[in-house]
């Protein structure tokens, strides 16, 4: 009991001297202390940090960034549009991130071509490559264009000597199949119809390597547990968003959400949903010794 009364007289001490020794209401002085400001500041501070960075005719509607996806020719992960006509995806995911860091609603739009939708169907268009973008400009880079091998092992970037001899499924008539078939690695083939035979072919055995599209073959990697990325087969194509050429305040405001988004955590949770995590290939993860 003594113990318990000296710890109590220690902490009323305490808060005298927090407070001041004044007769003031010590429910005040917290309420102060815990809320140095009113709710409607608080309530002001909220919005402008969630404000829009843009506005029309920057953005072709307020409020709203609105985001051009090429369905017909973009596979997953980046783009999955189910029986019911949902849409989901990394570029939805991201899209949707962008367009939070830049205080906007986000929208989605089907489009065929990238130039002429820009600043009339829609804002940007994500997963766009350099060569692809005609006149318009490519912000950022976040994903890239290459085929690569699988195996079960850890993440690597073998050689050509590795690979040599061992047995690879593709997918037949695969642009893989056609870019393998020109390098001087051989190896002993077995062609799927799809890509998800192929990686049930690996995770069974029967294969050594699976060889396809990098970022498909990343994404059917995240349901095996032991499958991972052992190389690309070529030098990967950055792909970023595209914006129209003559909107700079877009493609600045862009680069910044982006920006924000790769530094905040939030795109590399994207990444690990639909491609486990997978890192950027970039030249280096070339598999070395192909001519």
């Amino acid at each position: 009991m003594k113990t318990y009364t000296r710890i109590l007289a220690t902490c009323i001490v305490t808060l005298s001297l927090a407070f001041g020794l004044t007769a003031c209401n010590p429910k005040e002085k917290i309420d102060e202390l815990l809320t140095p400001t009113s709710v409607e500041e608080a309530i002001a501070a909220r919005e402008a940090q969630f404000a829009p960075t843009v506005s029309s005719p920057t953005i072709i509607q307020d409020g709203y960034l609105t985001v051009g996806l090429r369905t017909g020719e973009t596979t997953a992960p980046f783009c999955i549009v189910e029986s019911s006509g949902e849409v989901m995806g990394l570029d939805i995911d991201l899209a949707s991130q962008i367009a939070d860091a830049m205080g906007l609603k986000v929208r989605f739009v089907n489009v065929t071509s990238v130039e002429e939708s820009l600043g009339v169907d829609c804002d940007i268009v994500m997963n766009v490559a350099v060569g692809d973008a005609g006149s318009a400009t490519v912000v950022g880079n976040y994903s890239e264009n290459a085929s690569a091998f699988f195996y079960a092992g850890g993440y690597a970037t073998l050689s050509a000597e590795e690979l040599a001899g061992k047995t690879v499924g593709l997918q037949s008539g695969s642009v893989s199949q056609r870019l393998l078939s020109q390098t001087d690695l051989r190896m002993l083939e077995t062609s799927y119809d799809n890509l998800n035979e192929a990686f049930e072919a690996l995770a069974a055995g029967e294969v050594d390597f699976v060889c396809c599209d990098l970022y498909s073959g990343a994404y059917l990697a995240s349901f095996y547990p032991s499958i991972n990325f052992a190389g690309t087969l070529d030098v990967p194509t950055a792909e970023g968003i595209a914006v129209a050429a003559d909107n700079t305040a877009l493609q600045v405001n862009v680069q910044s959400a982006l920006d924000t988004v790769s530094t905040n955590g939030l795109m590399t949770l994207v990444r690990i949903k639909w491609i486990g995590g997978m890192p950027n290939a970039t030249n280096q993860t070339v598999v070395a010794g192909l001519e």
